[in-house]
């Protein structure tokens, strides 16, 4: 029996227990390069529609408004399916847009879809499931695509719209202002030039992110207001220096007190993009989407195997900064393993779940690579299950997920037992600790295990204190190590 053509229950059985998860911008599409769509299509989209053939959920996670997901990210993904004709792996995907506040999924069963997909016309497959919305060409996903239950979950009320809408405004007339009577002290800060039209300042502007959804009855919900744009860190002549201290994040601080004092503490105001302040819920984030659909997926980690919730899951993300990046909340999910594709390396925290795959690669390139690992191990699994002689080992309870896992931590603590050797600096204390933590890991009793859950979720939380009160800053466990 060939791979391709092994029965959809093996399939489901060893690799469809996953869920890659993904930001969308400097993640998984390279924002702002004229090359995007480019390395898109012919690097990212393949190892993508491979890991769905592969019987893997894919999920997409994006602060971004739903027309920036739609004409970039959605559109090119149908082509790509189109052209390969795999079409029917849009039914893996998954799309979350507005800070997590809007969910999608495209059912293959729909007429429109069905109607097209016999001969593949992409333009009309993507013109069905969208729509043309407020007159100025924007795009939205079709309203009976939107899962009604969920956006009913997230959504602010007319009544708050108009509130939040109004402190928005005011803050943006003074820091338009401030920008104003300070420029010449900002000019040795950041580079002013994209954040200036004519001379002066662009006026920040809320904009409300209002979402149709519903098959039977199509209504209108706001999930997000949004205010910029506004000069962040990333703008600055030196990005890291100026982290927790730009523009933005004093900004930030400003619209979250203004809501405190008017009786709208339940709302959060946090970083968006690059110069964006993104008004939801408190609790709607990234972490808040993802818990979501991993549950709805039925892909909970199982405690009585050793697992936690977030186990069968991957995330990507380039924003994974304590305090300020829009990636960070899928940390606290447990047994997620988060990998950190930042460009700025020296913002990503020092937490034992967040890996850096790559000290040279950064964004997309680094995302491609991981890919094709993961599904390297996909099929070597789907081999082991179609030719059982060629392992001694039983494939069933594996995972491609968890072989990923065990691939590239293994390989990266090889590279440092090799590093060890020539650690002259190191004191004989600090090798008997490293003792203390291998005896208990290669030990097979349940209190051993105990031990070292404890002390990990120690150190974390030790760390996570550190960076966010103390602004420590510690390079990322995942990126200590020496890439050739």
């Amino acid at each position: 029996m060939s791979l391709n053509h092994l029965n959809r229950h093996a399939r489901q059985l060893i690799t469809a227990k996953g869920l890659i998860a993904a930001d969308v911008d400097k993640t998984i599409l390279a924002q702002g390069s004229e090359a995007e769509r480019q390395q898109f299509v012919r690097k990212m989209a393949p190892e993508l529609a491979n890991a769905a053939s592969l019987g893997t959920n894919l999920a997409f996670l994006t602060g971004n408004s739903m027309h920036e997901l739609s004409s970039r990210f959605l559109r090119w993904l149908i082509e790509h399916l189109c052209y390969t004709e795999n079409l029917e792996l849009l039914k893996r995907f998954h799309f979350f847009c507005n800070s997590g506040g809007v969910y999608a999924h495209f059912s293959l069963q729909d007429e429109m879809i069905k109607h097209y997909s016999a001969n593949l016309q992409a333009d009309k497959i993507f013109s069905s499931i969208t729509e043309i919305i407020n007159g100025d060409g924007k795009l939205a996903i079709q309203p009976r695509f939107i899962d009604s239950s969920y956006i009913e979950r997230c959504r602010i009320p007319e009544a708050d719209v108009v509130r939040i809408q109004g402190i928005l405004e005011a803050v943006a007339a003074k820091y338009t202002r401030d920008l104003q009577t300070k420029r010449e002290l900002y000019k040795k800060k950041y580079d002013l030039k994209y954040l200036m039209q004519d001379g002066l300042p662009i006026k920040p502007r809320p904009d409300l992110r209002i979402v149709r959804y519903g098959s039977q009855q199509v209504k209108d919900a706001t999930v997000q207001i949004t205010l910029k744009p506004l000069l962040s860190f990333r703008y600055a002549n030196h990005p890291v220096k100026m982290f927790n201290k730009d523009l933005r994040t004093q900004y930030t601080r400003a619209i979250q007190a203004r809501l405190d004092e008017r009786g709208l503490e339940h709302y959060v105001a946090r970083p968006g993009g690059r110069s964006s302040i993104d008004v939801t819920l408190a609790k709607l984030d990234k972490a808040y989407a993802l818990e979501f659909l991993i549950d709805r997926l039925n892909l909970q980690g199982q405690v009585r195997q050793g697992q936690q919730f977030g186990s069968n899951t991957i995330y990507f993300g380039d924003e994974v900064i304590v305090g300020g990046g829009n990636d960070y909340p899928v940390t606290r999910i447990p047994g997620l393993l988060v990998f950190a594709v930042n460009s700025d390396k020296d913002l990503i925290p020092f937490l034992t779940h967040i890996f850096v795959p790559s000290t040279i690669l950064a964004g997309p390139d680094a995302v491609i690579e991981v890919l094709k690992n993961f599904n390297t191990c996909a099929r070597q699994l789907l081999d082991e299950y179609v030719h059982p002689q060629k392992s001694q080992k039983q494939p069933y309870h594996k995972t491609a997920i968890e072989i990923l896992k065990k691939e590239i931590f293994i390989s990266r603590v090889e590279e440092k037992l090799s590093d060890l050797k020539q650690a002259d600096y190191l004191s004989a204390e600090n090798l008997q600790t490293l003792h203390a933590f291998v005896t208990l890991m290669v030990r097979r009793d349940p209190a051993a295990r105990q031990w070292l859950s404890i002390l990990i979720n120690e150190l974390d939380a030790i760390m996570i204190e550190l960076a966010t009160t103390k602004s420590t800053s510690q390079l990322a466990l995942g990126a200590s190590y020496n890439e050739y």
